[in-house]
């Protein structure tokens, strides 16, 4: 019989144990409930049955592990954790789940990394100021070279929308985190330059010209047509480069 304890929602599991949502608003806490809520949701499986009916490679520790939120697990480890209940119990898209998924555990990560800072910063050379000084007196800064100002990442936004005549990339699925966007057709551009190589997972095309994605071989491994847009796109991998109308890399 099901009830509640210390405001969590609580159901008697197997032999006797109960099954209880991990608490904590640590990043690898909130990650362990994320996990907790789609066992729950696929019936509560245990590890062994997750591992030997459905698939799961990870050991049945490091599943366990997973599911308690000491420490956020590897992505390696929670795709074994998520992939036998979403896809293989729920029957969820495989490719979707991965790209959700993915976007979930590189949140959780960059929360949880630890942030370095020197205790004594370095002194900067005279010679490096007065070469910055002479770059600033020509008026020319590099980032604009490598990344001219129309093509700049706008700052990451909730559902950024794209505008009107703008071809927009993004980083994460329904059009969140704006890494990328143009009004020029015929030209081609290094995905990694954006942080977009493998990782492109919405699009929104409002050019009146195609547009297409290659490997690093210059193959072609995606198009976008004009005017078209995907809330849920792969993460398209082996994406390198980036073209719009008939220009290729």
């Amino acid at each position: 019989m099901g009830g509640t304890m210390g405001g969590e929602t609580t159901k008697a599991g197997r032999r006797g144990r109960t099954s209880k949502a991990p608490e904590g608003a640590e990043p690898a806490a909130v990650f362990a409930r994320q996990l907790w809520e789609l066992k729950q949701l696929a019936g509560d499986p245990s590890y062994d049955t997750m591992r030997q009916d459905h698939g799961a490679l990870a050991s049945k520790s490091a599943l366990s592990a997973a599911a308690r939120g000491a420490q956020l697990p590897s992505w390696d480890t929670t795709w074994e954790f998520v992939r036998p209940l979403a896809v293989g119990v729920l029957g969820q898209d495989e490719q979707r789940v991965h790209a959700q998924w993915r976007q979930r555990w590189d949140q959780a990560n960059a929360k949880a990394a630890p942030v370095e800072v020197p205790s004594v910063p370095p002194r900067p050379r005279r010679r490096a100021w007065w070469a910055l000084g002479a770059v600033a007196a020509l008026g020319v800064l590099p980032v604009v070279v490598l990344w001219p100002r129309s093509e700049r990442p706008a700052p990451t936004t909730i559902a950024e929308p794209c505008e009107a005549g703008w071809l927009c990339l993004y980083r994460n699925i329904g059009f969140d985190d704006m890494n990328f966007r143009t009004k020029r057709q015929n030209t081609c551009w290094q995905l990694a330059i954006y942080d977009l190589q493998d990782a492109v997972f919405s699009y929104d095309n409002n050019l009146p010209t195609a547009a297409h994605f290659y490997d690093a071989a210059k193959v072609n491994v995606r198009s976008i047509r004009a005017g078209d847009s995907s809330q849920d796109s792969s993460s398209l991998p082996g994406a390198h480069w980036f073209c719009t109308g008939s220009a290729r890399p």
